[in-house]
């Protein structure tokens, strides 16, 4: 009895066939730095107008009282609201000793546009309201001690979600709530 043809055994070429154990190990390694990369991006591209517009502003006093610690010179978070957009910066306090090199008049140290539909609803300094009736931009400053001045703003999206604002007089630190 003669066995047929198709179970007789394959042979294998005397190349190679198919990926090694190390090709396969290097090649899911850059598709996980690959994923460790995109993923933040993407999440950052997602996140609420709202959330965005905080996050601007609290990194704003962050940069702000590092800078007025760090150069001695009292730094000033300006926020100006146009037709369009409202805008926030920091820039050295006006007459308060000299210019850092690099920061001349509204270019500053930190820019950032808010999204649209978001604007603050109240910005309140020193228990005056820094945004009623005016067309100037408000601002908040920090010392170079690390204290600030007293700050309670609101910041609206599309007049349904807010988020309310304080400073620490005695650290110079801006928190975060969330409003009902």
């Amino acid at each position: 009895m003669t066995l047929p043809a198709a179970s007789a055994p394959v042979r294998r070429r005397a190349g190679r066939a198919g990926f090694t154990l190390i090709e396969l190990m290097v090649a899911i390694a850059i598709g996980a730095l690959m994923m460790m990369v995109a993923i933040p991006a993407f999440r950052a591209a997602r996140k609420p107008p709202l959330i965005r517009a905080a996050n601007d502003f609290l990194e704003a006093c962050r940069e702000a009282r590092a800078r007025a610690v760090l150069t001695g010179n009292p730094m000033d978070v300006l926020v100006a609201a146009t037709d369009e957009t409202t805008v926030v910066s920091v820039v050295p306090a006006p007459g308060f000793g000299t210019t850092p090199a690099g920061a001349s008049g509204s270019s500053g140290f930190f820019k950032s546009a808010f999204p649209e539909d978001v604007a603050f609803r109240t910005f309140v300094v020193n228990q005056r309201n820094a945004v009623a009736g005016t067309t100037e931009a408000a601002a908040v400053r920090f010392f170079p001690n690390g204290t600030c001045d007293a700050l309670d703003a609101e910041i609206q999206w599309q007049r349904r979600e807010m988020l309310r604002f304080h400073s620490d007089l005695v650290t110079g630190m801006v928190t975060l709530e969330a409003m009902p």
